[in-house]
């Protein structure tokens, strides 16, 4: 018989593998004998009932007494001294029942029960045979027996073809396709599960064309089969291929499946994922609410459908770092799925290690071992095979592990992980290199910061592949722990790498616009081309010599293949470098040199670099003859959280000032401050959340309120900003007579759209683009800047009229501002909106707000964008942004800056001055006119604005002691 539709569904949801036995000879046996007409009458009326569209009917009581009664009655009937097979078809009818049900251990003997009666006439009931196996792989693999669940599919699979190869297919009907097609499909997870990527691949492959064979090419379920083969074609890492079939099952899910169908909105969550999974999360953030919205509909909230679109989502909120989203979605789907799959269920296993994750991120490592701990042991209860759980857990239990001081458990799980990773057969290079630092960190070897090292080196190059520079949760993970290795060891080259990794990934994704159009040149695209092919060669080469020396392979040959490529990556890579610096820069892939970086700090200058890494927040303070390493006491989440409440906080009257105190407490601690010494000025790299917080208004000791005395940071240090670990020295004063003023301001609102949907007076950047260009109505939104052109103005007049150009209002335009040659001015202030906030991915980046165009203009939106900027040649000393950081939407991953200031920095100008959040027109004219005149008197222009800030503390304006007033103004540059 075959399944019906609703039950074939539910076996597609459940993701997991069937088995197969061999038949022994039928001894003469004929199936339509007359002689067993009563059985198959019996067998017709539980079939109908079995196949009934309502699904409640079909697995009601009424069913199970017909198979009940057949059981009975064909094993009174004996074919050759045994039961008649009817007997057997009938039990392994009631086996399905069972699992359908989540029954497992009552469906698995009713299955080999079945499969053990059937034997001997299994080529007279192949598809009972095919459909007895399958729930017996299916529960074999759930039950953590992955190995032998896969081998038994492997047989099935073959038996399909074979018997599909032999028989005519006008008498094959679509649920005999749909039962080949799914054996292969559960062969195929059963291998993805193993590891094993390039079988699973083939074996959705035949699933696929099964499905295209029996049921057309645009039947729902065929539509699964493209989005399925979408996924393994992912883990294979053949991304190209994966994204043309998740659009291929979207689009004919489009044109001819029912919205509430549910492979339309597993089309829908495929396409989302791939997205997700190259760099476009926010984009496909859209495609997984809209596919899980569809399921809460059509297929109820106790699916497993659903719980699928949970997990999805959830996987997709983590790289974000919005965890408090994704918990609950992840604690929903793993009660969901053990609710149908039982206590083993390697789909709640999964969702509990991402818990497991979300702890160990959110400073809880008692809770994220217990949980890891217990996801890897649900699905090791019976083998040690399902190999796909262990790289997920053990990257992040081995360093929660040795957080909680247990040795000798840290070091059997990364004996396990190693031995793991080693059997793979498509292991990436960077499982291989993670596997071995993990087993030499544990062991406490001394070679582990050359491990640790090579892991940055595959990181880095990854990072070169890529055009976004997006780091996946292991490879966050992963930094971090080379983070701990280096601050153990107090290894500051390589904590300098590491860092420098974390801090260019989120240089890239501010960038990612700005190189697309640095890299449209077509010498500069093919020299770029040249060098990810030969980085992708490097990077199979590091497979090979990882691989090599996991298993005690032909090192010698293998190292001399990877060393020759590394040299050639390394001269294309020097070579592009020199010759396009500006690409260079802003990819954020250069590595620095901790010896060029201290020859590059002044005789009273330190850096000081604060990066949060997965679960910790890291720091390096490097002076001109030292260097330490440090993680922070508190957990990432909980510093995060402190920077968060501290700009919450923030208000012309006051702040947090126990939170600013904490922050102090944890980055500078006594042996960072031992190391910084007399310096007094500090360069300073953030990361991540770090990069929205203002260091100079952090109290150096406990304060109860604020006067003009508070020990703020400032008094100590002048301070400027980096987004990179590139060392550039001041550039020499700027000559007061050669020096022209350019201020562009009040730019004209956008006119507000008719019967326009009302919207908060700020959002994050993203929301005013749609498509590739600005949204109208979401600009006209922003509030108005009456200030500003007085603030342009009050600079303006230091320059006298015929040194200052003014573009106010209307003027304050994109095609004026193209029509001027921006390389004569040494001064230029911004004073309007900028969207510089929020997630910029996919067409949105950076901007700074304008006048609309004019009526039927072309080649204008009325947004300056970061790729825009950079492709400007811009020959200004100074470039004032202010109140840029206008838009909300402040988040630990909003990129260092948004690339905006990193732009204009791309096209030419010499140091930015910008502020964090909008501020008073008077302090701003104040800061701006002081910090110029300073730096124009020679003073270094960190310390010219220091000056500024302290003296508009002192000065006599409202409110000038809070740092509301002053503390909002960072250099960025030199």
């Amino acid at each position: 018989m075959g399944l019906s539709t609703r039950a074939i569904i539910m076996l597609m949801a459940l993701a997991s593998p069937p088995v197969f036995a061999a038949p022994d000879a039928m001894r003469g046996f004929q199936r339509d004998d007359a002689r067993y007409a009563n059985l198959r009458a019996m067998e017709t009326r539980g079939t109908a009932l079995f196949e009934n569209d309502d699904f409640d009917k079909a697995m009601g009581p009424a069913t199970r007494d017909v198979w009940h009664q057949l059981v009975a009655a064909a094993s009174r009937v004996k074919v050759n001294g045994l039961p008649h097979p009817l007997a057997a078809v009938a039990t392994i009818n009631l086996a399905s029942m069972d699992q359908i049900e989540g029954k497992n251990p009552q469906a698995l003997a009713m299955a080999e029960k079945g499969l053990a009666m059937l034997a001997p006439f299994r080529d007279a009931y192949p598809i009972p045979w095919m459909q007895g196996l399958s729930i017996k792989g299916y529960i074999q693999s759930i039950n953590g027996d992955v190995a032998t669940g896969a081998q038994t599919l492997a047989e099935g699979s073959a038996y399909a073809d074979r018997h599909f190869a032999q028989v005519d297919p006008k008498t094959l009907d679509k649920s005999d396709y749909m039962l080949k097609s799914n054996i292969a499909f559960s062969l195929a997870q059963a291998y993805s599960r193993l590891g094993r990527n390039s079988d699973a691949v083939e074996a959705q492959k035949r699933s696929m064309d099964a499905r295209i064979t029996g049921l057309g090419p645009h039947d729902p379920d065929t539509v699964a089969s493209y989005y399925t083969y979408a996924q393994m074609l992912l883990r294979a890492d053949r991304n190209a291929e994966a994204e043309r079939y998740a659009r291929q099952a979207v689009e004919v899910a489009t044109a001819h499946i029912d919205t509430k169908h549910p492979s339309y909105a597993r089309a829908l969550e495929m396409l989302g994922i791939l997205l997700s999974r190259t760099g476009r999360r926010v984009e496909s953030l859209a495609y997984l609410q809209r596919a899980i919205a569809i399921k809460r509909e059509t297929v109820g909230t106790k699916s497993l459908y659903f719980h699928y679109g949970l997990n999805n989502l959830g996987a997709i909120l983590l790289p974000l770092e919005r965890y408090a989203d994704a918990e609950p979605l992840y604690i929903e789907a793993e009660k969901g799925f053990r609710a149908v799959e039982g206590e083993a269920s390697p789909q709640a296993a999964r969702a509990l290690a991402f818990l497991g994750l979300i702890d160990q991120a959110s400073g809880r490592p008692d809770e994220a071992a217990t949980k890891l701990e217990t996801a890897l042991a649900r699905v090791r209860a019976a083998t040690t095979q399902d190999r796909d759980m262990g790289q997920r857990v053990y990257p992040h239990l081995i360093p929660v592990l040795l957080d909680l001081q247990q040795q000798d458990k840290a070091a059997a799980a990364a004996r396990d992980y190693a031995a793991e990773t080693a059997a793979l057969d498509n292991s990436p290079a960077f499982a291989l290199a993670n596997a071995a630092m993990m087993q030499r960190w544990a062991d406490g070897d001394p070679s582990r910061t050359a491990a640790a090292a090579q892991l940055a080196a595959l990181l880095r190059d990854e990072q070169n592949l890529r055009d976004d520079g997006e780091l996946a949760d292991e490879q966050r993970a992963a930094l971090d722990s080379i983070l701990a290795i280096a601050a153990d060891s107090q290894d500051a080259a390589l904590a300098l790498d590491a860092m420098a990794i974390l801090a260019g990934s989120k240089i890239a994704q501010a960038n990612r616009l700005v190189t697309e159009r640095l890299v449209s040149d077509p010498a500069l695209g093919e020299r770029v081309r040249a060098l990810q092919d030969k980085v992708r060669a490097l990077q199979t080469a590091d497979r090979a010599l990882l691989r090599a020396l996991a298993t005690a392979g032909d090192v010698t040959a293998t190292r001399s293949a990877r060393d020759r490529l590394d040299a050639e990556v390394n001269g294309l890579r020097a070579a592009i470098s020199r010759d396009y610096p500006r690409w260079a820069e802003a990819r954020g892939g250069v590595k620095p040199d901790l010896a060029q970086v201290q020859a590059g700090l002044g005789k009273d200058e330190a850096l000081l670099a604060v990066t949060p890494a997965f679960g910790h927040v890291y720091l390096l303070a490097i002076s001109r003859t030292g260097a330490r390493v440090e993680r922070a006491a508190m957990s990432r989440a909980a510093m995060v959280a402190l920077v968060d409440r501290l700009r919450a906080t923030m208000t012309p009257g006051g702040m947090d000032l126990p939170a600013a105190h904490a922050l102090y407490g944890q980055i500078f601690t006594p042996a960072i401050l031992a190391t910084l010494g007399k310096a007094h000025v500090l360069r300073i790299v953030p990361t991540g959340a770090f990069a929205s917080l203002p260091f100079a208004l952090l109290p150096e000791r406990p304060v109860a309120a604020v006067d003009r005395d508070t020990p703020w940071l400032i008094r100590r240090y002048a301070l400027a900003v980096q987004p990179s670990f590139a060392m550039e020295a001041d550039k020499r004063p700027m000559q007061v007579a050669a020096s022209r003023f350019l201020g562009v301001g009040a730019p004209m609102p956008f006119p507000a759209v008719a019967n326009a949907t009302p919207a908060p007076t700020l959002m994050a950047a993203n929301q005013y683009f749609r498509g590739s260009a600005a949204d109208d109505e979401a600009l006209s939104h922003l509030p108005p800047l009456p200030g500003s052109a007085d603030e342009v103005r009050g600079v303006a007049s230091r320059y006298g009229a015929q040194g200052a150009t003014l573009m106010l209002g209307e003027a304050a335009s994109e095609s004026a501002l193209r029509a001027l040659d921006l390389s004569t001015y040494g001064v230029i202030l911004f004073a309007t909106h900028g969207l510089v906030s929020g997630q910029m991915e996919g067409v949105t980046e950076p901007a700074l707000v304008l006048s609309p165009p004019a009526p039927g203009a072309t080649g204008e939106d009325g947004l300056l964008t970061a790729s825009e900027v950079a492709a400007m040649r811009i020959g200004a000393d100074w470039v004032i942004l202010s109140a840029c950081n206008t838009a909300a939407g402040d988040s630990a991953q909003a990129p260092a800056y948004s690339g905006l200031a990193q732009a204009f920095r791309y096209a030419g100008a010499g140091s930015l001055l910008v502020s964090h959040w909008p501020v008073r027109d008077d302090a701003s004219a104040f800061v701006t006119l002081e910090t110029v005149k300073g730096a124009e008197r020679g003073l270094p222009r960190a310390v010219a604005l220091q000056r500024a800030m302290l003296k508009l503390m002192r000065s006599s304006r409202p409110g000038a002691a809070q740092p509301y007033i002053w503390a909002p103004f960072i250099l960025v540059g030199r």
